[in-house]
């Protein structure tokens, strides 16, 4: 975004604030657009009959938070781009298509993902992983490697030069700081780290010293099954489905109804699901562990600040939402009872344009009307 704003400032010398504003808001809304292009390339390598991989577009199109995230200026947008192309070329590499330019436009989609925003670092891991795996047991019809194309070598040359500028910054933070975040305390001086709103936050309602584990169950805290149980599911839906910013919308009655379409779509992919492929299995692997490392991160902030429900947000999650809803477009697309699979097809689209442009439309007098312009 800092450099967006350069280049309208070159271009442009007398531009406004409001101007520059609309600019990034824009420029979002391009990010999101790609995110959308890019799902549908990924859910068409994913589920291979005709029509069905529109399904993931719809649903992404229509989920609320990713909606209103697409309209701000923020890094999420340009980070969910950014996944969504490297997980697309990921399982093009499974699916057997140009291992080598496919590989290289997966690492070098990751390594700028990681450069917009660490968060992206445990997803370009997990990639790897099933990369690497694929690689290790595809190795007889992978090796030897064919002479790089001049497109291949300029990939390369550039996927060079990103791995540089992460090692620059996460290899230098965990060299001298042990940590791959610096604290504030290790950059800024402690009257500048006090203007921190973080700092404000845990000064207000932090505890003074991080509960333990066995502390805070002892002290009546849930434990993380039933933590996991009990909040977490609820509360990422409701802030995947609603809507966290500067302004908030939780939606109530209808957060049960995508609980129990998750649930449906468990059910029906344990029955429908005849030999995935290595595609599909890894999509698995990286959807859960991707969801394991949100959920513990925000666990630990729970230890930090006595679970008050601090900094979660479903938005974390959208990196790996693509698969989400390609693994549901999948599923469907296996339903073998014609009538079943245009019941639950149509339950599926009804649930999610109520809960999304619907929600919208009809709660926009009562909830949204101020949220864009002053009246």
């Amino acid at each position: 975004n800092g450099r967006i704003i350069n280049l309208v400032q070159v271009i442009n010398p007398t531009a406004s604030d409001w101007d520059l504003l609309v600019v990034l808001r824009l420029t979002s809304v391009l990010y999101s657009l790609g995110t959308l292009i890019f799902c549908y390339f990924l859910a068409k390598e994913l589920i291979r009959k005709p029509w069905w991989p529109l399904l993931p577009v719809f649903l992404l199109a229509n989920t609320l938070m990713f909606t209103f995230l697409s309209g701000g200026v923020n890094y999420d947008n340009l980070v969910n781009l950014l996944c969504m192309a490297g997980l697309y070329f990921l399982v093009r590499v499974f699916n057997g298509k140009d291992f080598i330019t496919n590989s290289l436009a997966l690492l070098v989609f990751m390594c700028i993902g990681c450069l917009a925003k660490y968060t992206v670092l445990p997803l370009a891991l997990f990639s790897f992983i099933a990369w690497l795996v694929y690689t290790l047991r595809q190795r007889k019809a992978i090796f030897p490697l064919p002479t790089l194309t001049k497109g291949q070598m300029a990939l390369l040359i550039i996927l060079i030069f990103l791995i540089g500028g992460n090692l620059a910054i996460y290899g230098y933070n965990l060299v001298v700081y042990r940590s791959v975040l610096p604290s504030c305390a290790d950059l800024l001086q402690p009257a500048q780290c006090d203007l921190s709103p973080y700092h404000a936050r845990w000064e207000k309602h932090g505890l003074p010293q991080k509960l333990s584990l066995i502390g805070s169950i002892q002290q009546g805290y849930p434990d993380p099954v039933t933590y996991f149980i009990d909040f977490w599911i609820k509360d990422m839906l409701t802030k995947t489905y609603g809507m966290l910013g500067h302004k908030t919308y939780y939606p109530a009655h209808i957060i049960t109804f995508y609980r129990l379409f998750y649930v449906g779509m468990l059910l029906l992919a344990a029955r429908y699901w005849r030999r995935p492929s290595y595609a599909i299995w890894s999509a698995v692997f990286i959807i859960l562990a991707y969801s394991l490392v949100v959920f513990v991160t925000n666990y630990k902030s729970e230890l930090t600040n006595g679970f008050k429900h601090f900094v979660l947000q479903g938005r974390y999650l959208f990196p790996i939402i693509g698969l989400v809803y390609g693994l549901v477009g999948y599923t469907q697309s296996r339903i073998k009872n014609r009538t079943l699979q245009m019941v639950v097809l149509a339950l599926t689209l009804i649930l999610f344009f109520v809960g999304g442009p619907i929600k919208f439309i009809t709660r926009y007098e009562g909830v949204f009307s101020t949220w864009f312009l002053p009246r």
